[in-house]
Parts: C-alpha cells; sequence; structure tokens
C-alpha cells in the first residue's frame, strides 16, 4: 500500500471507526452520571472516615460535562466528513465509489463489498486499492 492509500486508509478509518467512539464516550458519561447521583452500594470493608461527597460529585459532573462537549464536537466532525466524503464519490461513477460507500460509510464487510458490486472476495481487494488511491487525490 502507498503512503498516499495509506494516509486515505486513516482519513476514512476515522469515519468507520466512529461510532464505536461515540458509543464509548456515552458509556463514560452515563457511568459518570451514576456515580454523580450519589448510588451505590455501602462498603463496610473501608475505614469509617468521614469524606466530602460533594467533591466526587462534582468532579464526576464536571466530567461529565467536559466529555458531551468533547462528544458534540466530535460528531460535528464526523457528519462533516462524511458528507465531504459523500460529495467526493459521489462525482464517481464506478466501483471505486461504491466500494467506499460500502464498506467505509455504511461499515460493510469486505464480503458485502464483493455480493454488492458482484465481484470475488480476492478482487474487491484490489478495488479497494484503487479506491484508496483514486481518493487520496481529493484530501
Amino acid at each position: 500500500m502507498t503512503e498516499a492509500q495509506q494516509n486515505a486508509e486513516k482519513y476514512l478509518l476515522k469515519i468507520r471507526d466512529a461510532n464505536s467512539h461515540i458509543q464509548d464516550m456515552i458509556y463514560k458519561i452515563e457511568y459518570l452520571r451514576y456515580k454523580a447521583s450519589g448510588t451505590g452500594a455501602i462498603r463496610y470493608d473501608k475505614d469509617h472516615v468521614q469524606t466530602s461527597p460533594e467533591d466526587m460529585v462534582c468532579e464526576a459532573i464536571a466530567e461529565a460535562i467536559s466529555i458531551e462537549n468533547k462528544l458534540y464536537h466530535y460528531h460535528n466532525r464526523i457528519l462533516e466528513m462524511r458528507e465531504n466524503v459523500q460529495g467526493i464519490i459521489g462525482l464517481w461513477n464506478n466501483n471505486n465509489a461504491r466500494f467506499i460507500d460500502i464498506y467505509y460509510l455504511s461499515r460493510g464487510s469486505m464480503g458485502d463489498v464483493a455480493d454488492k458490486i458482484g465481484c470475488s472476495s480476492r478482487n474487491a481487494y484490489f478495488i479497494k486499492l484503487k479506491a484508496l488511491e483514486e481518493f487520496s487525490k481529493y484530501i
């Protein structure tokens, strides 16, 4: 794979992998909200030292708000990237465009690409390299 193809793939993988990254951020926010609610089990195996629960609550809320802001900006950036890619491949009318749409934007597998384009799995890998080479000219 050439350097141009690698750069194109890095760009497109950010879009493909965005859903799992967004989901991780959502789980972290939910955990922090739970932590800030103060609910949880009473632990009898710890020392009976008076602590200030408000510090923990404030920290959890502040961190949750920070992650929510990051999530908002990350989501908007991914949407812009998707629109950019769709605009680029919308100019093409070939299997390269279909490959990028199926594999990177729709998160399909190589088998899905082969089935929808009507080629062998081996040929799908050649199409991938051609699509990445063509896409690298636009980024």
